[in-house]
């Protein structure tokens, strides 16, 4: 290895280790010749073969190189876009000023298909400035849905206000097959992220709440603590409602199954399982919304199935589980809390309660987990497993003209839109959605990244990377050899002392947000008076003053801006878009500046003030309702306190 090669390696390990190491083990491509440009700057000269004829591709131009480099930087548009997406890393040459315009405002990612290239580009030029530049992300080779995502995932802040693609043009020669594959994958991730901001901003003032609501329960109640490592080296069972769940989930029901493997199944699967005569050992929750209830009406005990919901599930879930509860660890009803929060080893939160149950089955130390019922695809034309929730709630609609398989085949029709075409595990034709591609997506990055064997035992529905493909049959027969060792059960009380608690540090905390409230409304009004009084230096002083103090005020409150911003997801947002579209703005004077700064701030602060409004009133209504809970514990320990008497 040449010295420039280590130099360039090294250069590249700083932000990008997996792509250096790749380029590392790789053998250099021995059919590029560099030539010298009358710029000075090399040119090269790679040649391939087509269909058995030899091809020469000019990799930059013989001439002026550098002028050809920055015509092609000149598109780059960094204050509509925090990413550019570069299709080609060719000899380098146009990467330098596409990163000096990117400096401290965009993300500049590279992907070059042709690894061996790379390689013997880098053996031959010095490219550490490129590689070690702090704004440069490099991809090479064949990269799979789940490194990209891996990878990509830490700048998803970046991705979601816009991302520009620019394509080298030698490459788009050389590599067009390759360039659309990564661009198909690198756009399924992109809508990841859009779905999830989108999920997260709409949902913010209805996820605090439910997490609010269910505060009692987080603070008094049984955490998923007792039950970590409990199966260490056990199989698991996930049981999700895909169609395909209906060709095998009656192998659970075989006596001594139960004993052998744990069963994690979603909520919607729990009433499908119990009538057929199936209790799983845990079911899992996540979803927000009240209409979740209805997977849990009219059930029987179940004293030996423990749900494991999300602090975020809707309340309605938690009230009507007949059954014990564990509840996950959440960092914002940590930070409620304060002094009072417990250590809980945090799992993974789900984009569904299928990613839940394989976090739940990773924190028990199952191994290995087994899934069923996990489509990801319209499997024989159906959305759901036969027999579950969603068909009950469909029975008035049904007769001779609207039949199960007619409400099905509308189900999947509302997604035309965004259906997309796909082969099975089997070889023939399906559809799937970008949602439930999206969902792969992240499936296949965390069972990529899992110490744990994971089993496709779905026998239908979309292949998976890194899984085994087993029948369920073959699984149980291989896996479910010994007994299971007991799992601890969780109250179903709550800790009347730790509820009084927690009750009387929520007025504490309600009195902070009042207090936030009053001293952002203080300075609402000097925010204004800033920009009239902007080329009033004496002026602007005595503002700048004032203001300190109010942020003082807002730095004693400490947690509880943490708190408020939660909530106000949006204007977080707004202001982040704000702040990076000032810098990536050039040319702009001091107090023309300073005007998008106070106009920034000015926006800010009011949505900080209607979120001081809802959080406080979102506070309020969970102390009315930890007061009930705790009037209700104190009556049930009271008897019981009597007794002992």
């Amino acid at each position: 290895m040449t010295d420039l090669l280590k130099k360039n390696l090294k250069a590249l390990r700083t932000a990008n280790p997996q792509s250096a190491e790749l380029l590392c083990e790789t053998t250099p491509a021995d059919c590029l010749t560099f030539v010298d440009s009358k710029q000075g700057p090399v040119s090269g000269i790679y040649e391939t073969s087509l269909e058995g004829k030899l091809r020469k591709t000019t990799l930059a131009s013989r001439f002026k190189p550098l002028d050809e480099a920055e015509r092609l930087a000149e598109s780059v548009d960094v204050e509509a876009n925090a990413a550019i997406m570069v299709m080609g890393f060719g000899l380098g040459h146009h990467l330098r000023p596409i990163l000096e315009r990117a400096a401290g405002k965009a993300l500049v990612v590279v992907y070059e298909p042709d690894a061996p290239l790379l390689r013997a580009v880098i053996e031959e030029q010095d490219l550490t400035d490129v590689l070690a530049h702090r704004s440069f992300m490099l991809f090479t080779g064949d990269i799979d849905a789940a490194s990209l995502t891996t990878r990509l995932e830490p700048h998803t802040s970046a991705i979601i206000q816009g991302v520009q693609f620019i394509t080298h043009p030698p490459t788009r020669q050389l590599q067009a097959d390759a360039i659309t594959r990564f661009t198909e994958s690198f756009s399924k991730f992109a809508s990841y992220c859009r779905t999830n901001l989108a999920t997260t901003l709409v949902n913010a003032s209805a996820t605090c709440r439910n997490l609010t609501q269910n505060l009692g329960q987080y603070a008094a109640g049984s955490t998923t603590d007792p039950i970590h490592d409990i199966a260490r080296g056990k199989p698991a069972v996930l049981v999700s409602a895909g169609p395909s769940l209906a060709k095998n989930v009656h192998l659970l029901a075989q006596p001594g199954i139960r004993d052998r493997v744990i069963i994690i199944a979603v909520q919607t699967t729990l009433k499908p399982l119990l009538d057929r005569d199936i209790r799983p050992h845990f079911v899992t929750a996540l979803d927000y919304h009240e209409i979740s209830k209805r997977f849990y009406e009219d059930l029987p005990s179940l004293q030996d199935v423990t749900l494991v919901a999300e602090p975020k599930a809707h309340r309605a879930i938690l009230d009507h589980y007949p059954g014990p509860i564990r509840i996950l660890q959440n960092r914002f009803l940590d930070v409620l809390l304060g002094p009072l929060a417990r250590p809980i080893k945090p799992i993974k939160a789900g984009s569904t309660v299928a990613h839940l149950s394989l976090y739940l089955a990773q924190h028990l130390g199952c191994d290995p987990i087994i899934m069923i019922g996990q489509d990801l695809g319209f499997s024989d034309g159906l959305y759901y497993c036969p027999g579950t929730a969603i068909h009950d709630i469909w029975a008035p609609e049904l007769n001779s003209f609207n039949t199960l398989e007619v409400m099905e085949f509308k189900r999947i029709l509302r997604h035309k839109a965004h259906l997309k075409k796909r082969v099975d595990q089997h070889d023939r034709p399906i559809y799937s959605d970008e949602q439930m591609l999206t969902y792969l997506n992240q499936f296949e990055r965390d069972f990529a990244a899992a110490p744990q064997t994971i089993v496709d035992a779905t026998e239908g529905g979309l292949p998976k990377q890194h899984t085994v493909v087993k029948t369920l049959d073959e699984s149980l027969d291989q896996y479910a050899t010994t007994p299971l060792q007991g799992i601890p059960e969780p109250s179903t009380a709550l800790d009347s002392q730790r509820l009084a608690d927690t009750a009387t540090h929520l007025k504490y905390r309600i009195d902070q947000v009042d207090d936030f409230q009053a001293t952002s409304e203080q300075t609402l009004p000097l925010l204004k008076q800033m920009l009239l009084d902007q080329r009033d230096p004496k002026k602007m002083n005595r503002h700048f003053a004032k203001v300190e103090k109010l942020q003082k005020r807002v730095a004693d409150l400490g947690e509880v801006f943490t708190l408020v911003n939660e909530l106000n997801q949006v204007g977080a947002f707004k202001r982040t878009r704000a702040d990076r579209a000032i810098t990536a703005t050039d040319g702009l004077d001091p107090y023309e500046k300073q005007a998008r700064q106070l106009h920034r701030d000015i926006e800010n602060v009011e949505w900080l003030v209607e979120a001081c409004q809802e959080t406080s009133e979102i506070f309020q209504s969970a102390l009315d309702r930890i007061t009930t809970q705790l009037r209700s514990s104190c009556r049930l320990e009271n008897p019981a306190r009597k007794a002992i008497a």
